[in-house]
């Protein structure tokens, strides 16, 4: 295996909050017209559905939300496809609730995610034709278009009594056939689920693969392949089955790629080879915390299976006191589907999931292993190779980045019970490509590429133990709107509103006689409370006699600045900053000090810059503000993972960080 890999937290992330599952597809696309650009989708843990893309040629992010407050499950993910005028089409549904649709989206102009169609709701399940069904859900989106059927769009779904079902369009999506159900297992007394994956080049054929359920919930269970193609399906060696008029596809009519009395499985992706025979990826269990990962190829006329690796455990968080619930989500595997020689792994390397890429050239007997990732403090999960990119493309794959997951963290399937923030997954979708490199030099390129790298750690590294309600996590939220003000960025932007959502939650109940003043100030509710604002009118410099030196002069700073209006006493409390000011710089002097406390130094920072800013304190001290500025990029240039900066530490550089971009303008 060769070692280049490095940290996953060397990668940029396309969204610094999202997840998905793996039976959504397609959930990455790279797509060239006007622009050449990598789209993708996913759930926040705010439940918000999201669709972004990385621009090959600019190398900008960007993303925006297309469904507000769906739920919080990562079972709900969109799937992605274009139109022959380069529109996309995005579909994404809920899960374990009944009655509800599937919901369709179209991007207004081509290539373009921040305007879109209204939402249009597809209730497909056939409840006439399936009336004595117990159960009505669209679960589950893979959308597929045939040119040789002049562009028909096909949407497959698992939806009545949980079965694969499929409905077409001949109109872009305007209007659906009524659902079908495309395939039944064997079933006794229970109702089994069966799990389906879906490929198409785009031409004529769609690939399936099936198990016959869920590997926790059946005794046994195995793995099944059909294929479409002009009306009918078909086994793998061209053996016709059935036309779509005798559905549905039973068992027993399926290609057999696995089954066994004692092992289990559970499909993973689904490719074709160049003469358009089938390839599939899968996970065997022959104990719950022992899973195979596996490449079959059907070849020579037979189908032919190879392992490749074992990985002990799966990847979830486990509640302590508990079983875990999903013993067989294994890390996974995807095939690369422009270069299906090619897999991506995510791989069990001592305790930390690690993403692989494994090329074979001799149809699966033998592999080449690369690291991509490598010595990682996260769990790298449920990797996704994107659609449509060719051999060269520097994005090939983007997976989930655990900061933490615990199951789909969602107990309450009826959907209306609270989930407080520390139960929620908290992921990253990273990409393979490197982040920019930064140095310490002092200038406006490398400051904002600092300023991201902080803004980004601060939402994928959320401090979960830290109550909402403190003026810490105020300060977080401060800095993060300081540099939502210096990119003018809407995946920014929706973090902040989801915080704001967060933070008043939690803070509505509470009686103001209690709470802080310092988190008056610094909170993002005050402006909107009147009670807040009728104490800070009261506020004198007694009020910052109490905490040190720096958080109480930082937060004078920010009251003059911010509150201007309300304070009684904002004359004498500008007049006396420059004094406190002089004495704090007095009492700091050691640079060593700054070294050791980032968030010291990013609060001195914010103190001097803002206060020549605001033409409260001398323009001397900007030469203090870019030395202590440029210790603090040096300090976290020299830190391999950065993890030991907390989340109020984070929110003080970026608070500081915009004041700095100031003055960098100034001077230059």
């Amino acid at each position: 295996m060769t070692s280049d890999g490095v940290s996953s937290e060397n990668y940029r992330s396309i969204t610094f909050n999202g997840v998905w599952s793996w039976f959504s597809d397609p959930r990455a696309v790279y797509f060239e017209g006007k622009h050449r650009r990598t789209y993708a989708g996913w759930i926040d843990n705010y439940g918000d559905v999201h669709v972004g893309f990385y621009d090959h040629k600019t190398q900008k992010v960007a993303s925006t939300v297309i469904y507000d407050n769906l739920e919080i499950d990562d079972h709900d993910n969109p799937s992605i496809i274009f139109d022959a005028d380069g529109r996309l089409l995005v579909f994404f549904n809920t899960h374990l609730q009944d009655d509800r649709p599937l919901f369709m989206r179209t991007s207004t102009n081509p290539e373009d995610i921040s305007d879109w169609s209204p939402m249009k709701e597809l209730y497909l399940n056939d409840t006439e034709k399936y009336s004595d069904s117990e159960i009505n859900r669209h679960t589950y989106t893979n959308p597929v278009r045939l040119s040789k059927e002049n562009g028909k769009l096909y949407i497959f779904w698992r939806g009545i009594d949980l079965k694969p079902s499929y409905s077409v369009s001949t109109d872009n999506g305007k209007t659906w056939s009524k659902g079908e159900i495309l395939f039944i297992p064997k079933e006794e007394n229970e109702l089994k689920a069966p799990y389906t994956k879906v490929y198409s080049d785009g031409n004529s054929k769609i690939h399936f693969t099936f198990t016959d359920g869920h590997p926790t919930k059946e005794k046994k269970n195995g793995l099944y392949y059909m294929y479409y193609e002009n009306g009918a399906f078909y086994k793998a060696n061209g053996q016709k089955i059935k036309e779509v008029s005798k559905l549905p596809i039973l068992q027993e009519e399926l290609d057999v790629i696995f089954e066994s009395e004692t092992i289990k499985s559970w499909n993973w992706d689904i490719a074709e080879d160049e003469n358009g025979n089938p390839i599939v990826t899968y996970v065997k269990f022959p104990k719950n915390d022992q899973h195979v990962y596996s490449y079959a190829i059907f070849r020579n006329d037979v189908w032919q299976s190879f392992d490749l690796i074992t990985v002990n455990g799966w990847f979830p968080e486990t509640r302590a006191k508990t079983q875990e619930p999903e013993p067989h989500y294994a890390g996974g595997i995807t095939i690369d589907h422009e270069s299906p020689n090619t897999v991506y792994l995510s791989v069990k390397r001592d305790t930390i999931f690690e993403i692989e890429q494994w090329t074979t050239n001799d149809f699966g007997e033998s592999w080449k292993v690369k690291s991509i990732t490598k010595n990682s403090t996260k769990n790298n999960v449920r990797p996704v190779s994107v659609r449509g990119a060719e051999k060269g493309n520097p994005l090939q794959v983007l997976w989930l980045q655990n900061t933490k997951y615990i199951y789909y963290a969602h107990d309450t399937h009826g959907k209306t019970e609270a989930i407080d923030f520390k139960d929620r997954y908290h992921t990253a979708v990273k990409m393979n490509l490197l982040k920019p490199q930064v140095d310490a030099t002092v200038t406006i390129k490398n400051c904002t590429k600092f300023l991201r790298e902080i803004a980004e750690s601060l939402l994928e590294n959320p401090d979960d133990v830290m109550s909402k309600n403190e003026w810490y996590a105020c300060l977080a939220y401060q800095g993060l709107n300081a540099f939502c003000d210096v990119t003018n960025e809407t995946r920014y932007k929706n973090e902040l509103r989801n915080m704001e959502q967060y933070q008043l939650d939690e803070t509505e109940d509470l009686d103001e006689e209690v709470i802080d003043i310092y988190y008056m100030i610094w909170s993002h509710t005050t402006p909107k409370n009147r009670k807040y604002l009728q104490r800070i009118e009261t506020v004198n410099s007694k009020d910052f006699e109490n905490r040190g030196m720096i958080l109480p002069i930082a937060t004078w700073m920010y009251a003059i600045r911010n509150y201007k209006t309300h304070i009684a006493e904002i004359d004498t409390l500008r007049k006396d900053f420059p004094k406190v000011v002089n004495l704090l710089l007095n009492e700091i002097k050691d640079d060593s000090f700054l070294e050791v406390h980032p968030r010291e130094a990013s609060l001195i920072t914010y103190i001097l810059a803002a206060g020549i800013n605001d033409n409260l304190i001398d323009t001397k001290h900007s030469e203090t503000v870019l030395k202590i500025w440029q210790q603090l990029q040096e300090n976290w240039l020299s830190r391999d993972f950065k993890l030991d900066w907390t989340e109020s530490t984070k929110g003080a550089v970026l608070l500081a960080g915009k004041e700095v971009l100031e003055i960098i303008n100034t001077k230059n």
